[in-house]
């Protein structure tokens, strides 16, 4: 497979990933709207929904990419987490975004993505 179709495959899997990203959060609004969920419980499906995310974007490039489909998982969960530090590094303007709780998303991102691959 050529190096741009790599690109498109790996564009292709992240679009989907976000895609899957936002209806879940969409969903997560809604149902904060509806049944006034807590803080502590948002932040579980918002994990949640990141890890969720990534692994489908995962299963996404494993099924483009036939072979080392678990290393192409891994690297769409870095990329699908690097776009969001980055967009949040813009929007904080700068400030220290990665704390404990960001270190172990991005953790868990990679490994959602990971097994993604490894499951496609």
């Amino acid at each position: 497979m050529s190096v741009a179709g790599r690109l498109v495959n790996v564009l292709r899997a992240l679009i989907i990933s976000y895609l899957v990203t936002g209806i879940l959060l969409l969903g997560i609004a809604f149902l904060m709207y509806k049944l006034g969920l807590d803080e502590s419980k948002v932040n579980v499906a918002i994990t949640l929904t990141y890890i969720l995310s990534s692994a489908v974007g995962g299963i996404v490039i494993g099924k483009s990419m036939k072979e080392k489909k678990y290393i192409w998982g891994l690297l769409l969960g870095a990329l699908y987490v690097g776009v969001i530090l980055i967009a949040s590094l813009l929007i904080s303007h700068g400030e220290n975004v990665i704390a404990a709780k960001g270190l172990s998303t991005i953790i868990l991102c990679l490994c959602g993505g990971t097994l993604g691959g490894m499951i496609s």
